[in-house]
């Protein structure tokens, strides 16, 4: 990376800044026997790009995350 760091509350972040992964990442604490709400996931696309990624917490939270491409 360049060694900048993005300002705080910034809504745009720096394509230098992104790593892409096709690798699985877990969201949320362990898994253990309790059971109960998970997080949830949804990658919304349109035409063939993610437009947004829309994350619940079991808090019942929900986080979402614009993707434009420039």
């Amino acid at each position: 990376m360049d060694g900048e760091r993005p300002e705080a509350g910034g809504l745009i972040v720096p394509a230098s800044r992104v790593k892409v992964s096709t690798g699985v990442v877990r969201v949320g604490p362990p898994q253990s026997s309790v059971s109960g709400p998970q997080p949830t996931i949804q990658v919304i696309h349109q035409d063939d790009a993610i437009r947004m990624i829309q994350i619940v917490c079991t808090c019942g939270e929900r986080i979402c995350i614009r993707c434009d491409y420039e």
